[in-house]
Formats: structure tokens, C-alpha cells, sequence
């Protein structure tokens, strides 16, 4: 029998994406040959070959320079200054500025034309190919998808949606309209269509009028066997937050909250523009000793980072839509590890920890509020076991990839 080959579409490293590369073993697993054609933010080899995936790098897209002037001003500069002022501003944070429109709208347009030079770069390169799914990840690859699903170089087109696209900025922003009626049009243009929980799945049929609602295949690691979450007999409470230090994810509430936890600590592990300033806030507020920070992580790495962990936090705000209708890859991994979990409140987030008992729920978002949620496992030792076993258990039975591979991929 010959082989099905695959085509898939990232705009970023592949090897550093982990949904989109167990997609690829998964892929491989089953017998496919699989293409990668992805972008290369760093010095890696522009043709390769890894584990049996073909992997095609082109130029990634350059930062928008006002983007980068605005990290570089949280890295450098105090909050307090003028100069950082004026480059929040620049960049989008001040919410009563004509200037805030206007920079946006400039974000917005240079994001929209790198992705369309790129997508017309991925285009090019595979035109003359027969593929039979083109696997196409978020909406900044969708356009190359869709046209070359119309060329005739695939058979099928899967759109596989990881974020909720129209729900990435502040509501009745012009980038979401935008990116609504951009997703709205190539979208139809697809045989499947994937997303990464319900809540969003329920989205996009209502919000693209689709005829069926789209498979959600959760964005899960693979079973994990290895030393699992500590004893909790032991002190003080070690508490993660593991992902992106960025904004509107609640870091800096999440660090002041230590000020009402003496009996814990609290672990930062990763990387991102917001790494520099949580590390300044940490300092300035004395809980140095008490807040750390490993910095970047290899995908490797990420379950022996946390089972020295008791609770794995996430605590979004509800600024933006996407963090609202967000289901994390952390909360998978949290619950692998066997750590119990405090959430703020979402609609996902709430419903699975809530249906699984893996952990709480805190309302609002205060540091008082996060600090009043953890209390209550260092004061209820039984609870936070209780949490730990719970969340292990359904992370074994629900929350592997394997296993949401396995049943709603619907290639298969």
C-alpha cells in the first residue's frame, strides 16, 4: 500500500511547537510521510530530516519594530518612567489614545502582510506537489493552505486551529474583526476542521456559519510513566506557573499573592517579554527568595521541572476572548505530572478542573484572591492529595495524546 503523504503548515520552528510535532509522529505513526514546511526564528538548517519527518525551513517573519521597542522598554526601563510610558503607548497598552488605534492597526497590517509573504513562499515551494491532506496549523497558514487545496497539490485541507483567532486582542478591536472575516473566508475552504477544546469549537461553527462543528483534539502531552508530583508531607508549598511570561496571564498578581504566603514558593519557568520585569517586581517587593525563575525549557524538560511541583496555577485574565475560551497545554501537563491545579476562572478551565476535582477555581483576580485559593491546600494537606490523585487519574484515562489523537483526528 503507498504510503499517504502529508504536508504540514507552521509559521514558526517546528521542533519547538509540541502540538504541531506529536502531530507529526502521530502522523508518521500511522504510516504517512510527513513534510513540515515551517519558519526558522533561529540559525537551523533550512533542509533536514529528523526522526522520519521532512522538514523545509523559509525566513521567519521580523517583529514589528514598535513591538520590540515596547520589550525592550519592559526590559530595561521602570515601570514608572516616562520613557516606558510613552513606549506602552506606542505599543498598544494605554486604552483611552488615538495613538493606541493607530499602532495597533500597524501591528495588525504588518502581521497580515509577513504571514501573506510567507504563505506565498510555502505556495511556491510545493505548487508542482501532490500531497493527500494538507495540514494547515492557525490562521497565518490557512491562505497557503487554501490555495494550494485549490491548485489541486492536496486532496483534503485540515485547519487546525489552536488559538480563537477572532478573540486575540481587546473586544471590538479592528484585528479581530479583521481576522474574523479573513478565517471566515478560507475557512469553508476546508475538508476538516480541528480546534483545541470545545468552547472554541462551538465558536467557530456559530461564528462561520459551518455545517459541522469542528473536531476538538486537545492539546495534550504523551503518557508519562516517570517520577510523578512530590510527597506532599513536605515544606514548604512549591508552587509553578510553566508557559510564556507574557501579558494578560496574571504573573504579576500571581507574585504579589506570596506576600500573604510565607509558607510557600512560588516557580516561573519559562521565557518571554514580561521575564525581565516579573524578575525587577520580584525583587522590588522582597520575595527574591521565595519567587524563581528557571528561564527557557526544552519540551524534554518539561515534566522533570514539574514533578518538584505541588500546584501548577494558571491564572488569565479575561482581557482578551482567547483567554477566555484558552485550554492551555499546562493544564494537560499539570495533571501528567500529577499536580493538583488553581485556575482563575474560565469556562474550560473551570469545567474540567471542577469535573475531574484536579484542584480550584479562584474568582477575581487579585493577588488576595489567588493567595486565598492556595491557603486552602497548605491549611487541607488531604485536599491537595485528594487534587494530585485526581488529577493523575484523569490525565491517564482523558487527557493523553494518544488517546485524543487517537479517537478525533478525523483524517482518520
Amino acid at each position: 500500500m503507498t504510503p499517504k503523504k502529508v504536508l504540514v503548515l507552521l509559521m514558526y520552528e517546528v521542533k519547538e511547537d509540541p502540538r504541531v510535532w506529536k502531530t507529526c509522529m502521530s502522523l508518521r505513526d500511522r504510516t504517512a510521510e510527513v513534510t513540515v514546511a515551517c519558519t526558522n526564528p533561529g540559525k537551523r538548517p533550512e533542509r533536514e530530516t529528523c526522526e522520519g519527518i521532512s522538514i523545509v525551513r523559509f525566513p521567519h517573519p521580523q517583529e514589528f519594530f514598535l513591538k520590540r521597542l515596547y520589550h525592550c522598554a519592559h526590559r530595561f526601563l521602570p515601570n514608572d518612567s516616562k520613557a516606558f510610558s510613552l513606549a506602552a503607548s506606542l505599543a498598544g497598552e494605554r486604552k483611552d489614545s488615538f495613538l493606541k488605534e493607530c499602532v495597533l492597526r500597524w501591528n495588525h497590517n504588518h502581521f497580515m502582510r509577513s504571514m501573506k509573504k510567507t504563505n506565498r513562499a510555502f505556495i511556491q515551494a510545493f505548487s508542482g506537489e501532490k500531497f493527500d491532506l494538507i495540514h494547515a496549523n492557525d490562521i497565518d497558514t490557512l491562505y497557503a493552505g487554501s490555495e494550494l487545496r485549490r491548485r489541486g497539490s492536496a486532496s483534503a485541507l485540515l485547519y487546525d486551529s489552536h488559538e480563537y483567532w477572532a478573540g486575540m486582542s481587546r473586544p471590538g478591536s479592528h484585528s479581530n474583526s479583521s481576522l474574523q472575516k479573513f478565517e471566515g473566508e478560507l475557512i469553508r475552504h476546508a475538508d476538516y476542521v480541528v480546534t483545541v477544546n470545545p468552547f472554541i469549537a462551538e465558536r467557530l461553527k456559530e461564528t462561520h456559519g459551518l455545517n459541522i462543528t469542528p473536531s476538538v483534539v486537545m492539546n495534550c502531552p504523551p503518557l508519562y510513566y516517570g517520577e510523578l508530583s512530590r510527597s506532599v508531607s513536605d515544606a514548604p508549598l512549591r508552587v509553578i506557573f510553566q508557559g510564556k511570561l507574557q501579558a494578560y496571564r496574571g504573573l504579576e498578581e500571581l507574585i504579589l499573592a506570596f506576600h500573604h504566603l510565607p509558607d510557600a514558593v512560588l516557580t516561573l519557568s519559562g521565557y518571554g517579554p514580561f521575564e525581565d520585569r516579573l524578575k525587577i517586581l520580584a525583587e522590588q517587593n522582597g520575595l527574591a527568595d521565595r519567587v524563581f525563575f528557571t528561564g527557557r525549557y526544552s519540551q524534554e524538560e518539561t515534566m522533570g521541572i514539574l514533578v518538584s511541583h505541588d500546584i501548577g496555577v494558571i491564572p488569565y485574565q479575561d482581557v482578551v476572548m482567547n483567554n477566555v475560551f484558552s485550554s492551555p497545554n499546562k493544564l494537560f501537563n499539570y495533571a501528567m505530572a500529577g499536580m493538583a491545579i488553581v485556575t482563575s476562572e474560565m469556562p474550560f478551565l473551570t469545567s474540567t478542573v471542577r469535573a475531574h476535582g484536579m484542584g480550584e477555581v479562584f474568582s477575581g483576580s487579585s493577588p488576595e484572591d489567588i493567595a486565598r485559593t492556595l491557603k486552602s491546600f497548605i491549611s487541607n494537606p488531604t485536599l491537595l492529595k485528594m487534587c494530585k490523585e485526581n488529577a493523575r487519574k484523569a490525565a491517564v484515562e482523558f487527557f493523553s495524546w494518544e488517546k485524543q489523537f487517537e479517537t478525533n483526528y478525523p483524517w482518520f
